[in-house]
């Protein structure tokens, strides 16, 4: 009787289990919610009714349902991303893996040029695995002034990508509306006397990346370089990335020389400390003999 009472008790928790990820999933409590992830596809389907009315007793079907869940819902959980709040004198960068994002840097006072060679720099020290620039638009969604030159410098930005990490790492156009406001009143609750002026960019780039990573990237527009210039950026990667490649070569094979080098130094100097213990040997041996005598 206490057997049929403990499964009764473990298959009603196992049910309770499952029916709450799925209205989590449904509500949004479990992760954030996109407006593409209110259908579940047939593995996901398959995945909750394996985990509520499958064979297995232990936390494994239940596991798997919950991954499956946030996998399907946070498809770009795991992805890093740097994000740049663009700016004619403030550009402020930040990074994430989908939750938490970190203000990285405020450049100030760089060119175009100049601020894709640090956003360039900071990918690679970062290993990003794409660069999502904000977009201003008006508030109904037009474009403005700022956006056409945000657009210009997002088009550089995508050639020094291409020429320096290659073409498996995009960037990315999303919108950045009311983020400045935002992280400004952030701060303001964060500590109500604090200077705000020009301190805000890198976290305004922090709130890009949250929206962006809440909304699973819908509405991201992919920052394309013209065909021509495209195949050009890609040479000089593919030929940058073959001088690299020399170059690891060429340190690793003067790495071996330099261990070969030492290993035949010590195996001499061994050779040499067993050479003199066995002259001394000799003598020692030498001179008991004559005692002897």
């Amino acid at each position: 009787m206490m057997t049929i009472l403990e499964e009764s008790k473990g298959f009603s928790l196992h049910f309770v289990v499952i029916f709450f990820l799925y209205l989590s999933f449904c509500d949004g409590f479990l992760v954030h919610q996109t407006p593409r992830s209110n259908v579940l596809t047939r593995s996901t389907d398959e995945a909750i009714e394996a985990a509520a009315f499958g064979e297995s007793s232990n936390g494994d079907a239940i596991m798997s349902a919950a991954a499956a869940i946030t996998k399907e819902s946070c498809q770009l959980l795991g992805v890093k991303s740097l994000g740049v709040d663009y700016g004619l004198v403030r550009t402020g960068v930040a990074a994430t893996v989908g939750y938490d994002p970190t203000p990285l840097k405020i450049l100030s006072n760089l060119n175009n040029t100049e601020v894709s060679g640090c956003v360039v720099e900071m990918c690679r020290a970062e290993q990003a695995n794409q660069v999502v620039v904000g977009l201003p638009l008006h508030k109904n969604g037009t474009e403005a002034n700022q956006t056409t030159i945000t657009r210009v410098f997002a088009a550089q930005l995508a050639d020094h990508v291409i020429r320096n990490l290659g073409p498996s790492v995009h960037v990315l156009l999303f919108d950045e509306r009311y983020t400045s406001k935002e992280a400004a009143a952030r701060a303001h609750s964060k500590d109500p006397n604090r200077n705000l002026q020009g301190q805000l960019d890198a976290d305004a780039a922090c709130i890009i990346l949250e929206s962006y990573y809440n909304d699973n990237g819908h509405g991201a527009e992919l920052v394309k370089v013209d065909s021509g210039l495209y195949e050009e950026c890609v040479k000089i990667w593919e030929e940058k990335r073959i001088q690299e490649e020399k170059r690891l070569q060429e340190e690793m094979r003067d790495r071996d020389a330099r261990t070969a080098w030492r290993k035949e130094a010590m195996e001499r100097d061994r050779m040499t400390e067993d050479a003199a213990s066995m002259k001394s040997n000799t003598k020692k041996k030498k001179k008991k003999r004559k005692k002897k005598k």
